[in-house]
This record gives structure tokens, sequence and C-alpha cells, in this order.
């Protein structure tokens, strides 16, 4: 899955009052995957790791990442 935008991803964390570390704890995943997706290091994930992304911050499935 393709990140549409990695500042909507991190605005998205922050507006949370969350720090990435906190967030993807909350999300089951590794610091170091949130991480590479926001500061673009990566810009795509399995789909597994988009849907725990979207399902931790409650977001819609889709709204931030579309299929390669």
């Amino acid at each position: 899955m393709r990140l549409r935008s990695r500042d909507v991803l991190a605005d998205y964390i922050r507006l949370l009052g969350m720090s990435e570390r906190a967030f993807a704890a909350q999300a089951g995943l590794g610091h170091a995957t949130v991480n590479h997706l926001i500061t673009g290091r990566r810009v795509s994930c399995s789909a597994a790791t988009a849907a725990a992304i979207e399902r931790a911050l409650g977001c819609p499935p889709g709204l931030l990442f579309m299929a390669l």
C-alpha cells in the first residue's frame, strides 16, 4: 500500500497528542516502521501495516493509503 501523504500521517498523529513511539506501540508496529513512513524513507508498506495505522488513528480504510 502506498502512503498518500506523509505530512497528513504526521499531522494526524500530532493531533492525537501522541509521539511516534507511542503511536507505533498503540498500532502494534515498530517505531522504525512509522518513522520511515513519516520521514519519506519508505513510501509504501504492507496492507496489514496500512490497516493497523488507519485503525489506530480511527480513520476510514483507504484514507491514508492506496493500493500500489
